[in-house]
């Protein structure tokens, strides 16, 4: 029986340098710390992605086109990175080995390869493979020319994801936001590639550990924490996702710019039973921490704050929000607003369980 073909993005993480680290590394550790920051990497993509395969000092990746959500897979690719380069900052300063592996391990970098067609499943040798010109395609950018010009043998971090044309006509232009380069090559059997390449490196160095908000440990008026039966790139889509808050908030949320890329400066209205707000995205940390400036008729201007911690269950999701110093809100308005949150977090952990029961939305993990 001929298989059928399936349609989504494939995606492969490549851990840069990792040759020339090995071969100066001691064995004993070497291919443990790398292994490491490759399951970081995997953990951070899977889900919204689903892994296919290990392949040395690479992971393959894929999702299918019913289970993508274009505004998640880029904030898959961006957790994943800044995932990284913080596990690889964690390594660099905790250790006290002298080893040349613990040494030389920032000089390791992390390329993401992204392509959006076809593909076909077959079994061999008993396991399960992924087949296509598609497939063939997204591992050939790993020998091309642009990843080659970006090895760098100082040992500085270049990081970024490569996107093939298709991919971004996927995803939508806009999404990608800033630090975007036109690239193309031309390969074997494949012809001229048209590619989009996006800066993560330095995305990593414009927002890495910068929160304007941060609210643990201030005094809040509504300080709420739930644990919650999902991973932590699903409970960020259902916080993150228009469509997806109406089922647990009970909102209406209208982006200015729904066309464009979601993070910091985005702003929407969000209707909330009888609280109707404006938002601004102010910190905009995939999967980690997400913060909004609102302004609630009746409250005026609060900060609010959701920080994501994962868990053996899930993960552990705590709200907190603050009122200016100065402000003189009436008491029964901040109940109001207690009363909502409190109802919509009830109803949270309800809806996830709903989607990850859904066929294709479990957690790999």
């Amino acid at each position: 029986m001929a298989a059928t073909p399936e349609h989504g993005f494939l995606v492969i993480a490549d851990l840069t340098g990792y040759t020339a680290y090995l071969s100066r590394g001691e064995l004993e550790h070497a291919p443990t710390i790398a292994g490491d920051l490759l399951e970081t990497v995997v953990g951070r993509l899977e889900p919204p992605f689903r892994l296919a395969k290990l392949e040395g000092d690479a992971a393959f990746l894929y999702v299918e086109d019913e289970r993508a959500d274009g505004a998640l897979l880029v904030d898959a690719l961006t957790a994943a990175y800044h995932a990284f380069r913080r596990r690889l900052r964690s390594i660099e300063v905790a250790t006290s080995c002298s080893c040349q592996a613990c040494g030389l391990a920032p000089r390791l970098d992390l390329k993401l390869f992204v392509h959006h067609g076809s593909w076909v499943r077959g079994r061999i040798a008993g396991r399960d493979e992924l087949a296509g010109p598609s497939v063939i395609l997204v591992h050939r950018l790993l020998k091309g020319t642009t990843a080659d010009a970006a090895h760098d043998d100082a040992g500085a971090a270049r990081g970024f994801a490569l996107l093939t044309a298709d991919a971004v006509a996927q995803l939508g232009r806009a999404r990608l936001g800033d630090g975007v380069t036109e690239a193309h090559e031309v390969i074997e059997h494949f012809g001229e590639v048209e590619l989009l390449q996006v800066d993560l490196e330095g995305r990593w160095q414009a927002e890495r550990d910068e929160r304007r908000i941060d609210l643990v440990g201030v005094p809040s008026p509504i300080d709420l924490e739930v644990s919650l039966p999902a991973p932590t790139a699903e409970v960020w889509a259902a916080l993150t996702s228009p469509s997806r808050r109406a089922a647990w908030e009970g909102a209406i949320v209208v982006l200015d710019d729904p066309d464009g890329p979601r993070g910091v400066g985005s702003r929407a209205s969000c209707v909330t039973g009888r609280l109707a707000m404006l938002e601004e995205v102010v910190d905009w940390q995939p999967f980690d921490h997400l913060a909004y400036r609102l302004a609630v008729p009746g409250i005026g201007p609060v900060e609010a704050t959701y920080d994501l911690t994962e868990t053996t269950e899930g993960t552990s999701l705590a709200l907190r929000m603050r009122l200016p110093p100065d402000a003189i809100v009436d008491p029964a308005a901040i109940e109001r607003l207690r009363d909502e949150r409190q109802g919509a977090f009830g109803r949270l952990p309800g809806v996830l369980g709903r989607d990850l029961a859904r066929p294709g939305m479990e957690g790999s993990r």
